[in-house]
């Protein structure tokens, strides 16, 4: 606890009488004052330039100079001490000229002592008064000031008004808010500045503050601003504040009743909340729109997987109104009691912060069963998870889809399997000999192709070019297709159009495989020594070099119009002989295996004499394992392999 430090008055005698500075000194000590005493009027003042006092005792008869002048010194010096004149009846008239000079009383001699002691005191407790009154001023004065700073500083309006409605005080905000100064407003009525359509309002406020002292309440207005250019009326936009006013009212406790003075209030500017609040709800009703018109239901759960909201998709699947759905725990509701425990696993998994996707089995209200999809995304706020969002897609008409769609797929691929097998038996009609060929060379590419581990897609792509790969013959003349004996050159030549023949009936047809660019290399070589356009090594497409090792092997084994079979032991050894020179290694060696290790014959067997094809393991494929990627260039009779792959 801080202790008041009791302050012991100082207090000058300036006298010119020893008998009476005695007296005085004696009775003023036993009060525990602070005495100087002095008998000049110069030795005064210079106590009064080396100090304050609160209270000076001077003698109106001074000797060494006038009484005035040492008074307007004391003034100047300490204007906070107080002086009492010291006077007798024959000074009065200096005495109340004195008073005028700013004397605060006087003791007339001679006096008691008792007078003394309570001139003092009372001079003394004035002093106190006034220090109290110029601190309580003081504050009074800082606070006022801090008060209208926070008034003029405020963002808000803050107004009063006289008993007509007049403003009688507004604060800076107006200039910024309204687009006027305060001056420009006081002894202005509020209608000045209210909306025309907004005035019955602003009555009905004001007049209800005249006639009943409530409490403020608040009130919405719009209010019209205007520039500062001139003091015509001139509409600059429309603003909408939010106001608190109450009346003042003269509390006299002579009335009988309250007198009205006026009314007070604050009014801040709510435009831009007013905004947000309305693209708030407009985006609120874009949201909700699109939640309920999305095809997929969607869920939203809390922490504990109660249901905040469900579009209006999911209120159709699950049969349940949106009242039900609300606040109830989702498991409840819509999980069939053989799946609890994949549910609660499900969420689990779901409130980790996981992007979790299941199928499985929810029951709708009425108990029916179905196939979903579920998709449940974390909802985060803060980096923290509040909550989860699911999409729960309908599995049942996808199945139906799915199953008509696969009925369909057969239906077409029964119709392309149609028009492929007529367009290959155009072919074989006008070329007996080579019946069945194409869908040998097909069945051969794709077990080669599938040896080599090629991707499903690309292995229906070989046999697909495989089956029509001789397409292109159908514009070649049936004379030079059947011919026993040796073609002439330029019969040949012919022969050697059908792969661009084949490609041009068959590119403009939409697959989704490259089929026309297949069958267009399938006589290609990977030394470029093939046709039509020479292409080399990665040039080839690999389904092409597939293609082309599997119709190599099926031409050597099958009988042909100028040449009895050769047999699968001659085929694969053209192949080996040529391996890494015309055929694609790894196709060569797929190939070889084929028909060495997993005994691979064709549909139609075109090789009678069995038993070669059961030895060729011992016979064809042992000697060659260690020399396969070796293969030599041919050495003579180039023209032999032409004749094998003249087809």
């Amino acid at each position: 606890m801080v202790t008041k430090e009791i302050h012991t008055p100082n207090i000058l005698i300036v006298t010119v009488d020893p008998g009476i500075c005695n007296i005085i000194e004696v009775l003023l000590n036993n009060l525990n004052y602070k005495i100087q005493l002095t008998n000049s009027g110069t030795e005064a003042i210079e106590q009064l330039r080396e100090k304050n006092y609160d209270l000076i005792l001077l003698d109106v008869n001074l000797t060494d100079m006038n009484v005035l002048q040492v008074l307007s010194f004391a003034k100047d010096q300490t204007p906070n001490s107080l002086i009492i004149i010291l006077t007798g009846d024959s000074s009065f008239d200096k005495t109340i000229e004195c008073l005028n000079q700013g004397a605060y009383d006087y003791i007339q001699k001679p006096f008691e002592k008792e007078e003394i002691h309570r001139r003092v005191e009372n001079a003394l407790a004035q002093k106190d008064m006034e220090k109290e009154l110029k601190k309580m001023k003081e504050r009074l004065e800082a606070s006022e000031k801090r008060y209208h700073n926070m008034i003029q500083e405020s963002q808000d309006i803050i107004y009063t008004l006289d008993y007509e409605g007049k403003f009688t005080f507004i604060n800076d905000s107006s200039k910024d808010i309204l687009g006027y100064d305060y001056h420009q407003l006081l002894g202005k009525h509020y209608s000045t500045i209210i909306y025309p359509d907004d005035l019955e309002k602003a009555k009905h406020a004001f007049h209800e503050r005249r006639t009943i002292n409530r409490k403020a309440q608040r009130n919405m207005l719009r209010i019209m601003t205007y520039g500062d250019d001139d003091s015509s009326i001139k509409l600059k936009q429309l603003i909408t504040i939010e106001f608190k006013a109450k009346g003042v009212y003269d509390r006299s406790v002579d009335r009988k009743e309250k007198l009205f003075l006026g009314t007070y209030g604050v009014a801040r500017n709510i435009s831009g909340h007013i905004q947000i609040q309305k693209a708030l709800r407009l985006q609120k009703a874009y949201y909700r729109q699109l939640f309920n018109n999305l095809q997929e239901a969607i869920v939203i759960l809390d922490n504990a997987d109660r249901i905040i909201d469900a579009s209006q998709s999911f209120v159709n699947l699950f049969k349940y109104s949106l009242r039900e759905l609300k606040g109830c725990n989702i498991t409840d509701l819509i999980v069939p009691d053989g799946l609890v425990n994949e549910a609660k696993s499900l969420s689990r998994s779901s409130h980790s912060m996981k992007i979790v996707r299941k199928e499985t089995s929810r029951k709708s209200k009425d108990g029916s069963q179905f196939n979903v999809l579920i998709f449940n995304h974390p909802i985060t706020f803060e980096n923290k998870q509040i909550g989860v969002y699911g999409i729960y897609k309908n599995l049942t008409p996808l199945r139906s889809f799915e199953n008509r769609l696969g009925n369909t797929m057969e239906k077409l691929r029964k119709a392309t399997g149609g028009i492929i097998h007529a367009m290959v038996s155009t072919v074989e009609v006008r070329d007996p000999y080579t019946a069945g060929h194409q869908q040998r060379v097909a069945d051969l590419a794709r077990a080669i192709a599938k040896e080599m581990g090629v991707p499903k897609c690309e292995i229906d792509s070989v046999s697909m070019a495989g089956t029509l790969h001789d397409l292109g013959k159908v514009n070649i003349p049936a004379e030079i297709l059947s011919k026993p004996g040796c073609l002439a050159d330029i019969e040949f030549n012919l022969i050697k159009m059908h792969p661009e023949i084949g490609y041009h009936i068959l590119k403009e047809i939409d697959l989704p495989w490259p089929i026309a660019e297949i069958v267009y290399q399938h006589h290609e070589r990977i030394d470029g020594s093939g046709y039509p356009k020479g292409l080399k090594g990665n040039k080839i497409l690999l389904a092409g070099k597939i293609l082309t090792v599997a119709d190599v092997v099926e031409a050597i084994a099958s009988h042909r119009p100028y040449r009895p079979a050769l047999g699968i032991d001659k085929a694969l050894n053209e192949i080996s002989r040529y391996r890494g020179v015309y055929y694609d290694p790894k196709a060569v060696d797929a190939c070889i295996k084929l028909f060495v290790e997993k005994r691979f014959t064709f549909a139609n067997d075109i090789n009678k004499d069995k038993s070669s094809l059961l030895n060729l393991q011992d016979s064809f494929w042992e000697p060659r394992k260690a020399s396969i990627a070796e293969a030599a260039l041919p050495k003579s009779n180039k023209n032999k392999n032409i004749i094998y792959n003249m087809q």
